[in-house]
């Protein structure tokens, strides 16, 4: 069973429909250490952020992708309870009835299903899935400790994401809000604490992408997320007295409408190749907008 992945710019495999969410992550770090107005072209600065687009865009990226687009449940489910012995050898003398002898069978079947159903199918994916989870604590113990809550709530979004997976559906809100939202805050975190146009912006934003993702799969309901966010950015920034970069965004918001009349005629994943430059420029006006 192969997991259904995304991937980033340094990661895994991206889908044809959204070459651009490949970018998203590292994106996303960039845009928040430029709105923490912290980040200087010095050496430990330039370090710091490459360590933080590992974590962000490499380590979180992967689990997502390995977390929520494999069917863990499933492999677990697949032939279990486990009948077939695995062929590991009795100790001598255990009688068969005994408690060592009955545990002996158990722990012979449990054995014969991982080697026989479960290693098969996600084996692979589970040996990622831990170098990444090894992966990503490291970092986190090299980084400020301001990041660590970020994990906590990446663990919460997999934990979702394993639920919808499981039920056929993928958590389109959640990896949005896991790359892009997460993603905008390690980035702040990493050089200046949190501060309240960054953390709202990274969350109208991270409504944004929710949108362009549905779009990309040809889903209901995106443009509301995908306009609306980003209308909630335009006003946050006017709300904090930046009416030039407010304006900005305004400006990219309407080359992006310009393209949605298409939507009748043209692939949804072809509009939506075309919205994600659009609304990497709004992020990066946005962030540079954060006073």
């Amino acid at each position: 069973m192969e997991p259904s992945i995304t991937g980033r710019l340094l990661g895994l495999q991206a889908r044809v429909a959204r070459p651009f969410w490949g970018l998203m992550g590292a994106w996303s770090v960039l845009c928040g250490a430029l709105a923490s107005n912290g980040l200087r072209a010095e050496g430990e600065d330039v370090l710091t952020l490459a360590l933080v687009l590992l974590l962000a865009d490499v380590a979180w990226g992967t689990l997502w992708d390995l977390a929520a687009g494999t069917d863990w449940l499933g492999s677990l489910a697949t032939d279990w309870p486990p009948r077939r012995p695995g062929g590991l050898r009795g100790l001598p003398y255990t009688q068969r009835r005994a408690p060592a002898g009955r545990l002996l069978r158990s722990t012979n079947r449990l054995a014969g299903w991982w080697r026989e159903s479960f290693w098969p199918q996600a084996g692979g994916a589970l040996l990622a899935l831990l170098a990444s989870a090894l992966l990503a604590a490291v970092l986190t113990l090299l980084l400020p400790v301001a990041l660590r809550p970020l994990n906590a709530i990446v663990v919460a979004l997999l934990g979702l994401g394993v639920a919808a997976r499981r039920h056929g559906r993928e958590l389109l809100a959640g990896e949005a809000l896991a790359s892009v939202g997460l993603g905008w805050l390690a980035g702040h975190l990493a050089f200046a604490p949190a501060e309240g146009t960054s953390v709202l912006l990274a969350l109208c934003l991270a409504v944004a992408a929710w949108g362009g993702l549905r779009l990309a799969g040809g889903l209901r309901g995106a443009l509301l997320p995908l306009n609306g966010g980003q209308v909630a950015a335009i006003a946050l920034l006017a709300a904090v007295k930046q009416p030039l970069p407010a304006g900005l965004l305004g400006l990219l918001l309407l080359g992006q409408i310009a393209l949605q009349p298409s939507l009748g005629e043209a692939e949804p994943a072809i509009v939506a190749r075309r919205t994600w430059p659009w609304l990497m420029a709004a992020m990066l006006v946005a962030a540079l907008a954060v006073p």
